[in-house]
């Protein structure tokens, strides 16, 4: 049984050290036409890099290296050797616009010294076009891999007017590979990133840039599909289910609620695994946050520090609908207005439906178990400004609550919890606390298990919350400022509990929560009261 690569980037290097490879070539293959010219948009970690170094090995002619994988069995691929330039801006320095425009110059003489070309150009944008077209004149046409092209921009988007200098850098930039001169040269170019930035020279002047983002024939380019995790990783999985206690169709079955659910183009029936997140998974053989805690992007988390409110709206961000025209309308500034967009883009939210052509637009929601989990803890974490140990020691008090089916003393914990969040974060409406109180059930209902769900539509109109226990069905009303009485007279008067008496499989519970709000010597506070009534 191979071993799984995790964080190996490289295709050479991974080929030798005799890890698993899922063979992609197939889907390489496709995009392997002379003269074109590709954009390709993945969350982190999704394996961009490999693929810009597996097309760097194919463009390098040596045909021995795919002996065993399709493209060097199945096609009829002739391997034709082109000097290659490739860049990852992961690897180019960038914390200043000065040190990156230093960065690419240095990158540019790093190129041509390896090729023995002598560069004459001082400006950056007339040298990267004199290293390609002498590179052209030396050895023929010349194949450019850009990796990451937008990371200089994300990881100064909250400093905007270096984001708008280091902007202008790549914009100079990239706008070389425009002019004839350069385009007349170029056998391939490939340029990956996260986000599809519109003014940076990519996507307003290469008229002739064909975005893969959403294509269907580039939607298994990277991630896996679950033909391919059946083909290649049945002897881990088998692992992971004896290491767990559990047979393999439901250890299978886990595996998909947690790390598949990736919707890369308009047909929903197409979804692909993160691929980082199952490599740890069954490396380590336990269910984690593989992903999310490998490296949130700064500008995520920077993006949530300015817009708390987030907490208040993010079940309803899950289901909600998100409009195509918002995918080309990317600027710096329109990630602080679009945070639906920003969600997509790196991975935290995908498309969950195929396109609507009346609306032009998608239903959106989280991919799977791992993002929704993670994305909820995160925020929570992170605006209420827990430690780890702080947030775990909530967790302790609320999962025990959850265990004991105490409704009661899970709401004294939540009255504690509330006192921490800041006020400015604090939103003093129903809808608030009903989404503090469901974030936490997801949170910490995993350990007993707990399924829970919001809005729930009933005929008779919505209950606030439905929770499945070990024990219990509880049917929630919550009330701010009203009494907790109030609201199991709400659930006993629509019915909400019907659908789960008549399954008869656990008893039913009503439970009326009331959020009562005063204020002493200027300050709030929030007292939690809960009220049941078994049927």
């Amino acid at each position: 049984m191979k071993k799984l690569p995790i964080g190996d980037s490289s295709f050479k290097e991974l080929l030798a050290s005799g890890a698993m490879y899922i063979d992609k070539t197939g889907e390489i293959y496709k995009l392997l036409q002379p003269r074109t010219r590709y954009f390709f948009s993945r969350p982190r970690r999704f394996g961009k890099s490999l693929t810009c170094s597996t097309l760097d090995a194919i463009f390098s002619g040596d045909k021995e290296l795919f002996k065993d994988l399709w493209i060097g069995r199945e096609s009829n691929y002739k391997f034709e050797k082109h000097q290659v330039i490739r860049f990852d801006f992961s690897r180019i320095s960038h914390q200043t616009p000065e040190i990156l425009e230093k960065s690419l110059h240095s990158a540019l003489n790093a190129t041509a010294k390896k090729h023995e070309i002598p560069l004459s150009e001082e400006q950056l944008s007339e040298k990267f076009a004199e290293l390609i077209t002498l590179l052209a004149e030396k050895h023929g046409p010349v194949v450019v891999i850009i990796d990451e092209y937008d990371k200089p921009i994300t990881d100064l988007i909250d400093k905007p007017e270096l984001c708008e200098q280091a902007r202008e850098i790549l914009r100079n930039f990239y706008g070389t590979l425009k002019g004839d001169t350069v385009d007349a040269v170029l056998h391939f170019l490939f340029i990956t990133g996260v986000s599809k930035f519109s003014k940076v020279a990519l996507f307003s002047e290469l008229n002739n840039l064909r975005d893969l983002t959403m294509a269907t024939d580039a939607t298994a380019l990277v991630g896996y599909t679950d033909q391919e995790v059946d083909f290649y990783l049945e002897e881990h999985i088998q692992e992971f289910a004896q290491t767990n206690n559990t047979n393999f169709k439901d250890a299978r079955k886990t595996l998909k609620n947690w790390y598949n659910g990736y919707q890369f183009s308009p047909d929903p029936a197409i979804k692909v695994y993160n691929p980082f997140s199952l490599h740890n998974c069954l490396t380590d053989r336990q269910l984690k946050n593989y992903w999310f805690t490998s490296g949130t992007p700064n500008f995520l988390m920077k993006f949530i520090q300015k817009n708390p409110l987030i907490t208040s709206e993010i079940e309803d961000i899950d289901g909600s609908f998100f409009s195509a025209s918002n995918l080309d309308s990317f600027t710096t500034d329109f990630y602080y207005q679009n945070y639906k967009t920003l969600l997509l883009q790196t991975g935290y939210l995908t498309f969950v439906s195929d396109y609507d052509y009346k609306a032009q637009g998608y239903i959106v929601g989280y991919p799977n178990e791992e993002v929704r989990y993670s994305m909820i803890q995160q925020i929570m974490q992170f605006v209420v400004g827990l430690t780890p140990e702080q947030f775990g020691e909530f967790g302790k008090r609320f999962i025990n609550a959850l265990a004991a089916d105490d409704l009661g003393l899970f709401c004294k914990h939540m009255q504690d919890f509330i006192k921490i969040i800041p006020h400015d974060i604090r939103v003093t409406h129903e809808k608030f606390y009903q989404q503090i109180f469901f974030m936490i059930c997801v949170l910490f209902g995993k350990c007993n298990p707990t399924y829970v769900e919001t809005e729930v539509s009933t005929e008779n109109g919505f209950m606030d919350l439905y929770l499945d226990s070990t024990k219990y069905f509880f049917v929630v009303e919550f009330k701010r400022n009203h009494t907790c009485q109030e609201a199991l007279e709400q659930i006993e008067r629509k019915r909400y509990w019907e659908r789960y008496e008549i399954l008869k499989t656990k008893p039913v519970i009503l439970a009326g929560i009331n959020f009562d709000e005063t204020e002493k010597d200027g300050k709030r506070s929030v007292i939690v009261t809960c009220v049941t009534k078994a049927l």
